[in-house]
């Protein structure tokens, strides 16, 4: 995978940085880490290469050469040469004032100047230094730099304790952006909408007809997009067991087929590629009560009628830019079923796959049969769903740009 250099700087936040290495690294990546002066002051070099199995860096004046690293002074510019990314992370208001300056008087600001490969910079500081105009107008000069971007910090308790602007992005966030800036860029200038999660069909007040999907696979779907370079992510979430990243996707949320129905048909014109990875009953209460309904001694007997179709309704309607692509989740052994719901319901794609322990709802892997009306058969084999996720739109739009 990546030789990722990993700038830390003297904040609170740098308590971190060690738990950013092994994300990093759990994903195969090889973390180099540089430390300021005063970051030795939160995070301890020992920590760090213990984790990274190499000691830190920090003197620009370097150190002896060794057949893993560069010395002496030209140690900046082998080691810019020789990363695919520099992430700094936590980076202070100081830093960035000294990266947008272009002063060079240690081993990250001159690594900083000699590097062509993507910077990504995660600020961490007091909301109100944050909002410092000096600091704005640093961070603006950084973000023209064709190479350089900025991740935004969260809100949250900062070390003051007080709830504001400035806490370091989430690692989850910080890790999205690395993988963003080492994949190729295949859905640049794309918008995204998926549906995801599980519609809850009311009966009356308190009980309603739904079914186990957890939201994983959309949400998996959503961060690969995001990985690939799409300009837009836009999720109509149901029902869904898993946190979604308010600031990085767009959200509207949705409880029943009918309301996802109705949020689709509103916002579904301007977006290029649609997953319908939402588990949407196929069926909904006939009469739908607003009081709670009481135990009785007797049976009692529920009418059910059909749920809207929502993917049927998409390929009937779909734009001439648009690119349809349904999900089916079905007993082994019934792919062509599932084919079948693919040409009858007009989607472009499907991915299908199988319900099993290790697949389908709930579940933290999968196995997809990607299947085209342009003929395509593709499988991917049992993986994580992020992993699944990722390589489904990558086969997807290298398959799209030879159709």
């Amino acid at each position: 995978m990546a030789h990722i250099l990993l700038g830390i700087t003297g904040s609170i936040a740098a308590y971190k940085a060690p738990l950013l290495i092994r994300k990093l690294q759990k994903a195969g990546h090889e973390v180099t880490a540089i430390l300021t002066r005063a970051a030795k002051k939160f995070v301890t070099p020992l920590t760090l290469e213990t984790l990274t199995r190499r000691p830190p860096l920090g003197n620009l004046w370097g150190r002896e050469a060794t057949a893993e690293a560069p010395g002496l002074w030209t140690q900046h510019i082998a080691l810019a040469r020789q990363a695919d990314l520099l992430l700094i992370a936590p980076a202070t208001a100081h830093l960035i004032a000294r990266l947008a300056q272009g002063m060079c008087d240690d081993l990250l600001s001159a690594i900083f100047l000699s590097i062509r490969k993507p910077v990504l910079i995660a600020p961490a500081m007091e909301g109100n230094m944050y909002r410092h105009p000096t600091v704005q107008q640093n961070l603006r000069r950084l973000r023209r730099l064709p190479h350089v971007r900025i991740i935004p910090p969260g809100k949250g308790f900062l070390a003051s304790g007080e709830q504001d602007v400035g806490r370091l992005a989430s690692l989850q966030r910080i890790y999205l952006a690395v993988e963003r800036a080492l994949h190729p860029p295949l859905l640049h200038g794309k918008r995204i909408l998926i549906t995801a999660g599980a519609t809850r069909e009311p009966w009356d007040r308190v009980r309603f007809l739904s079914n186990g999907s957890t939201g994983k696979m959309a949400l998996a779907l959503a961060e690969a997009a995001y990985i690939l370079g799409a300009q837009e992510i836009h999720l109509l979430a149901a029902h869904t067991e898993v946190a979604l990243p308010k600031n990085l996707f767009h959200i509207t949320p949705v409880s029943h087929a009918q309301s996802l129905l109705a949020a689709y048909q509103r916002l579904y014109e301007r977006y290029d590629w649609v997953l319908f990875a939402a588990a949407v009953s196929d069926y909904t209460f006939a009469q739908t009560l607003d009081y709670k309904v009481r135990k009785k001694p007797e049976g009692l007997t529920l009418s059910l009628v059909p749920a809207p179709d929502i993917l049927a309704w998409a390929g009937a309607h779909k734009k001439p830019h648009q690119l349809l692509i349904g999900f089916a989740l079905d007993n082994p052994g019934e792919e062509a079923n599932a084919y079948e719901k693919l040409l009858r319901k007009g989607a472009d794609w499907m991915a299908i796959n199988f319900i099993s322990p290790q697949t389908g709802m709930g579940t933290d892997t999968n196995i997809i049969v990607l299947r085209s009306r342009h003929g395509h058969r593709h499988e991917i084999p049992l993986a994580t769903k992020n992993t699944v996720a990722l390589k489904l739109l990558e086969f997807i739009a290298h398959a799209m740009g030879s159709v």
